[in-house]
């Protein structure tokens, strides 16, 4: 009987394909390629191709300086700075934030953290980003239903969905607003925008199929 091999098998994937498994634009990861700083394969006709399994490594191997490390840490700024900023809304302008029951209330506190959670991890983990989109659509769509069965008008729930994105985006900005955005920057700030994009379009299926039910 032949002994397996203990390594498994390379899966190659293009520029393109280990750009996208890498959450960031193909020319960054061209870049990183020509520097060294991420092994690369040509092949006789000259085309780039990365080791799946390098670029796991290389994902592992960054994780530890990522901008955004402690995920725990992050999501309790993230929290308090809402709580500080709903302090500051006067009832006209955030009738979104309307009163529950002490379980509700608790559940959709609850549900909030989350989602900063799952924000979060979307950026820092590309290979589970499909399962948390799905998570954070759950979650998404709970809270249009419940916006909807409270009697909040749709666009007071888009509302709230704009302030927690804001939120969302400024608590990550905190440490140097002034700072120039660069390459890292930007690529975060679009990974946000996209998740929170589907979250919106969750919320707002939920307060639709409520509202129609």
């Amino acid at each position: 009987m032949s002994k397996k091999s203990a390594a498994e098998p390379q899966e190659w994937l293009t520029l393109k394909d280990a750009s996208a498994f890498l959450g960031i634009h193909f020319t960054t990861l061209r870049s990183w390629a020509d520097k060294g700083e991420i092994r690369v394969f040509r092949t006789p006709g000259g085309h780039r191709r990365f080791g799946l399994q390098d670029l796991r490594r290389f994902l592992d191997d960054r994780a530890q300086y990522a901008i955004l490390p402690n995920t725990e840490a992050f999501v309790d700024v993230a929290v308090e700075r809402v709580r500080s900023e709903i302090a500051k809304i006067s009832k006209d302008e955030g009738q979104w934030n309307y009163a529950l029951d002490e379980s509700a209330a608790a559940a959709r506190k609850s549900r909030g953290r989350q989602l900063f959670s799952l924000a979060i991890t979307y950026v820092l983990k590309p290979q589970r980003r499909v399962t948390l989109l799905a998570e954070g659509r759950k979650l998404g769509y709970e809270y249009g239903r419940e916006a909807a069965l409270s009697k909040i008008s749709l666009v007071q729930t888009g509302k709230a969905v704009q302030f927690f994105r804001n939120q969302l985006v400024s608590a990550i900005r905190v440490e140097d607003s002034s700072a120039t955005l660069d390459a890292d920057d930007i690529r975060i700030h679009e990974l946000i925008d996209r998740f929170l994009d589907e979250i919106l379009y969750a919320v707002l299926d939920g307060y639709e199929s409520t509202k129609h039910t």
